[in-house]
């Protein structure tokens, strides 16, 4: 018994020498390792929060992200650009002419045909190709007889003049398109001869404004003896311009 005592009494002095040694040598309790270790809520990140549907989402690093975009301020001094509409179309027609005719009516025709002619035409600017033939104006006129006799498309170049200030002089040549007899026996109609004609005109007038004008107004088809008969049709009147 005596023995193992004394043997108890070496163990438990034993393990209170190695406690104190611990206690003290700062092997397990060094405050110099623990300082040097991140904080342990340092990596730690908040929970998600869920949706009402089961989606989850974690909420953003920066909660200012969740706010509006700034508005962004433009300076004062600058104006959208303006787009000029496209004035073209103005650039193309010269004049526009009406004109109420005499058919058939002529120093060089023999009148037949009745009624009158109501006549449109449209004078167009001169392009640069026709500058070395004096820049005459093309032309598309159409006339339209009252009584069902000849009417007439035509087209053509107008070359003009001008004299004592407002004054003007025209002379048109080009070609016609017409509705009549080539051919016929009926004294009441021209035998024209060929369904396309040649067309001259004449205009005599006084522009007001360098807008307005007012003029008398002759012109003629006929074929120049190309087909086997050439009447031949003059109208004879008045007509109004309006040049743009």
């Amino acid at each position: 018994m005596r023995f193992l005592t004394i043997i108890g009494l070496s163990v438990t002095i034993a393990l209170a020498a190695g406690s104190s040694e611990a206690g003290t040598g700062g092997g397990i309790y060094d405050m110099s390792q623990l300082l040097k270790q991140p904080h342990p809520f340092a990596a730690a990140q908040s929970a998600p929060r869920p949706f009402a549907d089961g989606r989850t989402v974690r909420p953003p690093a920066n909660p200012q992200s969740d706010a509006p975009p700034a508005p962004v301020r433009t300076p004062a001094n600058l104006q959208p650009l303006s787009v000029a509409p496209n004035s073209s179309g103005g650039d193309i027609i010269s004049e526009i002419r009406i004109g109420a005719l005499l058919h058939d009516f002529g120093p060089f025709s023999h009148r037949k045909e009745d009624g009158y002619d109501g006549n449109l035409e449209i004078l167009f600017k001169s392009p640069a190709a026709l500058e070395k033939i004096w820049a005459p104006r093309p032309h598309a006129g159409l006339s339209i007889n009252s009584a069902s006799d000849t009417n007439q498309a035509y087209l053509g170049l107008t070359w003009e003049w001008e004299f004592l200030g407002n004054a003007f002089f025209n002379f048109s040549l080009g070609g016609a398109y017409h509705d009549g007899y080539k051919r016929t026996d009926l004294t009441d109609k021209k035998s024209l001869g060929c369904r396309i004609l040649f067309r001259e005109s004449l205009d005599i007038g006084f522009r007001i404004n360098n807008v307005h004008g007012v003029m008398f107004h002759l012109d003629h088809i006929s074929n120049a003896k190309l087909c086997s008969t050439n009447e031949g049709l003059e109208s004879f009147g008045i007509r109004y311009g309006y040049k743009f």
